[in-house]
């Protein structure tokens, strides 16, 4: 209803290395994945987020590997300074291992779709696989 206000939680990606994190109390505007990036594999990728077959963490890392260019050793790089303590790594071994599978095969079920090959059959993404 376009006359209400909702609020609900959805699990997201940052599409934009490098941008301030998000803030609940300020608005934002839902619009289809295509109208902001057409970068091959996103769109993709986000379905499988939201389908819940994508954890989050893993999402994000290959969202900036598919839509920023991020190299995969750039990733495992990213640290987390704190103020006590020594740095922590951002993603774990494991999370970027789904990243990468989840990011190959976000681009191979995009190519697909686009050549109209609506016969082949691929396997999902897991964290068991």
């Amino acid at each position: 209803m376009p006359e209400k206000v909702q609020k609900i939680k959805v699990q997201g990606v940052c599409l934009d290395h490098g941008l301030e994190d998000p803030d609940p109390k300020i608005p934002y505007e839902l619009k289809p994945i295509e109208a902001y990036t057409t970068k091959p594999g996103v769109a993709e990728l986000c379905h499988l987020l939201g389908s819940g077959e994508l954890n989050q963490r893993s999402a994000q890392a290959a969202a900036w590997h598919l839509n920023n260019g991020m190299s995969w050793e750039e990733l495992a790089n990213k640290r987390i300074h704190h103020l006590i303590g020594p740095d922590t790594p951002y993603f774990s071994r494991q999370e970027l291992q789904v990243a990468y599978k989840a990011a190959e095969y976000a681009k191979e079920v995009e190519k697909a779709r686009k050549k109209g090959d609506s016969s082949s059959s691929y396997t999902t993404v897991s964290e068991g696989n």
